[in-house]
């Protein structure tokens, strides 16, 4: 859902629980008829990949944890469902960026024509013929719409997942809809630019339910957390690797061929090569026999329907955690606040580019390629803080700098020649974003109470996802009134702060951590999800070496 998480997100050692709760969004584990569970890739293929075998001792794994990232280049042997999920993931990849980065821009471009903008105008107060709107509410009118829908429909994903067994077949239909929506993209033009726009909305919606049934084979791959992990390593080099190559190529060929201001030819080119190569690689991924079928993980729970039954248990995980976990009551929010405001900011700093620098599509696809580089390096930027920060402050850090970076674009970026400037600030942005998601998903580890982890880790997820719509909805209503888009954009500086305040009534790392161990030692046991390490112990909370045993820890997932 972020661009700033491809690399941070997946390396992570909490991958095995952030994956599980995908399907099991705030669900408890005794609900879980394990009897029930799903076949394993050993069980699907026959037996284990070569390529993935018993894990080495940790010693052993904490080195090759420090070896270059084209160490782990996917090599995945006779494991056909983790074949089949990376290349289903090139799909996904490739299809974010060809509709956010170069249609998204070029759609935005033909509205203001429609509106009629002149191209140097910008302050245009015009509004399209159809819609009514100003172009530059449209990418957030469309985040608003997407982000309502997926965050409404998040529970029913996870019921239809854990209660039935149609994961499969919702995963190939939604990749035939998916797949003809890309396809009229191509055609875009003044005259079908609101029907892309349209195509837009609903490839979005698509596109999010098909991630969902994807993400739900991945904790099935492998019973070995360390394989898990090593599968996830690899998955995130095939994305990140996409979405480098595939931006350079189109940016390559839109300079070869003139076309750097053209933002309707530089678009027709990357959605040809989006429609082309997405929908090969699905083919083979969802017909090409590696996808396997799976059977419902457990039965209904009496007096309940799939409509009801993922709802019901997201309310009871809020109430249990607001009535004996105050910590992670103020955790949840802080991360609704915070993740809404940082995905908005993509879309955001996207239409300020194209409204105030008058970006075109190529050079929008520059502005995602600096966030994805230095999203990656961003991610060292955990573990250096932890020396001096514990995890919560660093977070709040973390979030300052992002409204200090956001105000900072805004008040000195104002016109078309100081594109350079605004890349800059994209760096900055990028950086942020990188230690934002390694220190949240470090922080989550640590805090949640042993034997909860799939359940609280689904609530997680669905944090981050249901205030997406809000941040956008604010931002276009301010633009539709006639607030300056420069003031408009501040806008997000109001969530980073209400998440940082979140952050602050949590109290003490201290005093967290030893809410989630209960004062137990088998509370300060690993749990089967998430590694916890000395560094949660009682004794060496609020000392050096506690610090430094955090930082090297942050740096081996950031390694990872």
């Amino acid at each position: 859902n972020s661009l700033f998480a491809p690399v941070c997100y997946h390396t992570s050692s909490c991958c095995e629980s952030i994956d599980q709760s995908a399907a099991s969004y705030a669900m408890p584990d005794d609900s879980i008829d394990q009897s029930a569970r799903p076949p394993t890739s050993s069980d699907h293929t026959g037996e284990p990949s070569p390529a993935l075998e018993e894990s080495p001792s940790s010693s052993t794994s904490s080195q090759a944890c420090r070896q270059p990232i084209f160490c782990h280049w996917p090599q995945y042997g006779s494991h056909l469902e983790a074949r089949g999920w990376a290349y289903d993931a090139v799909g996904r990849s490739l299809s974010f960026i060809g509709n956010a980065a170069f249609v998204g821009t070029a759609v935005v471009q033909l509205a203001r024509i429609d509106a009629g903008c002149e191209p140097e105008d910008v302050k245009c107060s015009g509004r399209t013929q159809y819609a009514g709107i100003r172009p530059s509410s449209l990418l957030a009118l469309y985040n608003v719409i997407v982000g309502l829908a997926s965050s409404a429909l998040l529970p029913l994903l996870g019921a239809i997942v854990d209660h039935t067994s149609v994961r499969r077949l919702i995963g190939r239909i939604s990749a035939i809809i998916y797949c003809a929506t890309l396809f009229p993209m191509i055609f875009l033009s003044e005259s079908t630019w609101l029907a892309v726009a349209i195509l837009l909305i609903i490839s979005a919606f698509v596109g999010w339910i098909h991630s969902g049934m994807s993400f739900a084979y991945l904790p099935e791959m492998s019973d070995d957390k360390e394989v898990l992990e090593r599968l996830n390593t690899s998955f995130a080099v095939v994305q990140y690797g996409t979405d480098v190559v595939y931006i350079i190529v189109v940016v390559a060929i839109a300079a070869a061929m003139g076309w750097v201001d053209d933002s309707l030819a530089t678009s027709r080119v990357a959605q040809s090569i989006n429609f082309v190569a997405t929908t090969t690689v699905w083919v083979y991924a969802w017909w090409g026999g590696l996808m396997g079928r799976r059977a419902a993980m457990s039965p209904f729970p009496e007096g309940d329907s799939l409509l009801t039954v993922g709802f019901k248990r997201l309310y009871k995980t809020c109430v249990r955690i607001y009535k004996n976990h105050r910590a992670l009551a103020s955790f949840y929010p802080a991360i609704a606040f915070s993740e809404s405001a940082t995905q908005a900011l993509l879309v955001i700093g996207q239409t300020y580019s194209i409204e105030l620098l008058q970006f075109s599509s190529a050079e929008t696809g520059i502005f995602l390629l600096i966030l994805l580089i230095f999203s990656s390096i961003g991610c060292y930027l955990s573990p250096l803080s932890l020396h001096l920060l514990s995890p919560i402050q660093s977070n709040q850090l973390c979030l300052f700098f992002l409204g200090l970076f956001t105000a900072g674009a805004a008040g000195f970026v104002k016109d078309a020649g100081q594109k350079v400037l605004f890349y800059v600030f994209a760096i900055f942005w990028g950086a942020c974003g990188g230690w934002k998601y390694t220190i949240e998903r470090y922080l989550t580890c640590t805090i949640i109470p042993k034997g909860q982890d799939a359940e609280l880790m689904g609530l997680y997820l669905f944090s981050g996802q249901v205030l997406t719509w809000l941040p956008p909805l604010v931002f276009a209503a301010m633009n539709e009134a006639g607030v300056s888009i420069r003031i408009s954009m501040l806008s997000l500086l109001l969530f980073w702060f209400i998440a940082i305040v979140c952050l602050q009534c949590m109290g003490s790392y201290d005093k967290v951590i030893r809410e989630a161990n209960d004062g137990t030692d088998e509370a300060r046991t690993e749990s089967p999800n998430c590694e916890r390490d000395d560094v949660v112990r009682e004794e060496e909370l609020g000392n050096e070496e506690s610090k430094i045993d955090a930082a090297d820890r942050v740096c081996e997932i950031c390694q990872r």
